[in-house]
Parts: structure tokens; C-alpha cells; sequence
């Protein structure tokens, strides 16, 4: 119960200072009622052929079901260098495992778009994410995400300094196709995450 409640008590957290999205390493030797939260910082990233800040900006809250299923919330928080106009994307997916190396995910978004406006949009997405072992306590990862909002690429390496404790570094690439906004918000992210 407790970890449901730090779980309730994270997503709420992340989601008033829109903090966190993008998964980072997945969850090692994962086990019913694990909860792993990942943070990230971004660099090096763009809105369309614009700079954008190097901030806080990604991670998640991941919670194991059980032995098949995890419950994440997402968030990805963008926003141009020099100005107001920014992409916050929030998802909240179910992730079934199908083996060690591969699961496939779906679930609701929601995209908010200030640009000279404020507007939000609902929709949804499924894919596939990946991870593979490269060396001990080093893990490769990846995933690709459809939506009808958001069409979401990445792919990173992690390790692993404890069971519990990681960091890793990844490439990230959404598309979004809203209304008023249709570009792509990429960049590179760095973070660590803990599983408690």
C-alpha cells in the first residue's frame, strides 16, 4: 500500500512541476509492486529548427503490476530558448511484457501546445520498447510509439549501479501533429533513476 500511495504521491509531484517523461533504463529484475521513478534533464534539444532550454524535462513513474504488466505516467516538458512557447506531453500506458527484451505498451495522451496560444489535445498510442544487455550492468534500450497525436522514437544506453540505482543517456525524437503545432521536439536526455 505504501508503494502505491509514493507512486499516487510521485505522479502528482511530476506532474504540477511537469518534470518527467521518457522512460529511462527499464526496471532490473523486476518484481511485482517495484516502483522505479526515472528524472532527466535535457540538452542539446529542439522545437522544430529552434534551440530549446537544457532543463529538467523527462523521466517517469513506472509501477510492476505484476510479473507482466507495469502502469507508467509519462511526461515530456519542452520549451524554446529565448521565449514563451513550449510542448508538455503526458501519457499514462500499460506495458505488457512479452519476454525479457521486448514489451509492448498502450495508452492515453494528452499534448499541451503553447505557442502564441494555449490549446491541449487528447489521443492515444501503442508500441513497442525493446532493452538488451551489452556488457554487465550496461543495458541498451530503445522504443518507438504511434499515436495520433504524438509519434514518439528513442533509444539509450544505462548503468546499472545497483539494483536499485541507475543512469543512463539517451537520444529522444517526438513528432507531434496537433492543430497549432506540427513539428518535432528532439534532443538528447540524461537522468538517473531509482526503484524502490
Amino acid at each position: 500500500m505504501k508503494k502505491i500511495i509514493t507512486a499516487a504521491l510521485m505522479a502528482a509531484l511530476v506532474s504540477a512541476g511537469a518534470v518527467v517523461y521518457a522512460a529511462g533504463t527499464p526496471i532490473q529484475n523486476r518484481q511485482e509492486g517495484d516502483l522505479k521513478v526515472d528524472l532527466n534533464y535535457g540538452f542539446n534539444q529542439k522545437m522544430g529548427h529552434h534551440d530549446a532550454k537544457s532543463q529538467f524535462s523527462g523521466g517517469d513513474v513506472t509501477y510492476a503490476l505484476n510479473d507482466k504488466v507495469d502502469i507508467q505516467y509519462d511526461n515530456n516538458n519542452t520549451k524554446i530558448d529565448g521565449g514563451s512557447a513550449k510542448v508538455n506531453e503526458h501519457a499514462v500506458r500499460a506495458i505488457y511484457h512479452i519476454n525479457p527484451y521486448i514489451s509492448a505498451f498502450g495508452g492515453a495522451t494528452r499534448v499541451d501546445v503553447k505557442n502564441g496560444y494555449r490549446d491541449h489535445y487528447y489521443g492515444g498510442q501503442v508500441g513497442l520498447e525493446g532493452q538488451v544487455p551489452i556488457a554487465n550492468k550496461v543495458t541498451g534500450f530503445g522504443s518507438v510509439g504511434i499515436g495520433d497525436d504524438v509519434n514518439t522514437y528513442e533509444i539509450g544506453v544505462g548503468y546499472n549501479f545497483t539494483d536499485n540505482l541507475d543512469a543512463h543517456i539517451k537520444y529522444r525524437r517526438d513528432d507531434v501533429d496537433v492543430n497549432n503545432y506540427d513539428d518535432d521536439v528532439k534532443g538528447w536526455q540524461v537522468g538517473v533513476g531509482y526503484k524502490f
